[in-house]
């Protein structure tokens, strides 16, 4: 077998379109509940649901979005979430399992066809826990995990069952109350962005850079690269991050809103959106230790910063991640695979500006 190339071709130009999408956004909004104890910044309504989670419900949230959600996630448009629940209850059990494992397992061609071809356990943890994942996950997940693959009907029951109490108790409320807002965000975001300005002449990167003011060339390559459509989809919960969710040519990108650089008197949602964002990531005391000491020293690598600061790795990870995804930080890659930061002083003019301009009105 001929090896695989390293060499990755940058994306072609790209169609563009926004939507509330409402599957997606709610599907993504749990998945910030999964990450609340990973990553600071989400919406306070994530950091809400996730503490307020019993036991036992955060375990299973942990196994569904950390190491079974390609079983459920959804190929094709539906209408709402309810109908989503529908479609997953309705849905062979056996082709939710095979979903997974040729997911999981791409080099096995057209994936799994029965129960006897599931990997052993050890096997199992080994190859998904190495490929897939950067965050830990403890070995009794992994084991409860190959058990429902084991039992497709019981996978596909958990699924539901769980999904439909989140929807029910945590998710369905809240997107009453959040949708008004998508859908004039989004109304908002198609003037500033008409799909005319993309025809032609943007690739992914920069219709990315142009949406959400956010550099992704050096992370996103080998998503984008085959990318033709990207669907914009504003979410009020996921904070200063991005989340895709890509099927070939089309990719599904969660952003929080913002109003595009340069545009004057926007509606105040867009601007009022960005602004929490950049003053949530301010609003902590370690990551204003953090500032204080890069401003002091110019540029240091995390390792550098843990030191000085006293804090454990998870912390400060979780402290660096939010302010450079909001984009007060600038990381480099240094000193080998050490990842170091400095201040972006635009970042910190463009919050005064911001500032000033509430001070005024």
């Amino acid at each position: 077998m001929a090896p695989v190339s390293s060499v990755l071709l940058a994306p072609g130009t790209v169609s563009v379109r926004f939507s509330p999408d409402p599957v997606f956004n709610n599907l993504a909004s749990l998945y910030m509940v999964a990450l609340a104890d990973t990553l600071s910044g989400f919406d306070a309504w994530v950091e809400r649901t996730a503490s307020g989670l019993p036991a036992e419900r955060t375990r299973t949230h942990r196994l569904l979005f950390d190491i079974l959600y390609s079983a459920f996630e959804p190929d094709h448009d539906l209408p709402s979430f309810p109908a989503f629940l529908n479609h997953l209850a309705g849905q062979d059990p056996i082709s939710m399992r095979d979903r997974f494992l040729k997911h999981m397992f791409p080099a096995s061609g057209e994936g799994y066809a029965g129960r006897d071809q599931l990997p052993d356990l050890e096997t199992f943890i080994r190859e998904i826990d190495r490929s897939e994942f950067d965050r830990e996950i403890g070995r009794g997940l992994f084991v409860e995990a190959h058990a429902l693959l084991s039992d497709p009907l019981a996978l596909r029951e958990t699924i539901v069952a769980h999904l439909m109490t989140m929807w029910h108790e945590a998710l369905a409320a809240e997107w009453e109350h959040n949708q008004a807002f998508v859908g004039r965000t989004v109304d908002a975001l198609r003037s500033y962005h008409p799909a005319r300005q993309y025809a032609g002449e943007q690739n992914a990167y920069q219709a990315i850079q142009a949406v959400t003011g956010r550099d992704v060339q050096g992370c996103w390559q080998r998503v984008l690269a085959p990318a033709e459509t990207l669907i914009f989809i504003p979410s009020s919960h996921i904070g200063p991050y991005l989340l895709h969710y890509a099927y070939g040519p089309v990719v599904r990108i969660l952003f929080s809103p913002r109003l595009p650089q340069g545009v004057e008197g926007g509606p105040m949602e867009l601007t009022r959106s960005d602004f929490l964002v950049q003053l949530r990531a301010l609003a902590d005391d370690t990551r204003l230790c953090i500032l204080e000491l890069l401003s002091q020293e110019g540029e240091l690598c995390a390792q550098e910063i843990i030191t000085h600061l006293n804090l454990s790795k998870s912390s400060a990870s979780r402290h660096l991640s939010q302010l450079s995804a909001t984009g007060y930080l600038v990381e480099q890659q240094r000193r080998g695979k050490a990842k170091c930061y400095s201040l972006n002083p635009e970042r910190f003019k463009e919050t005064i500006r911001a500032l000033e301009g509430y001070a005024r009105s």
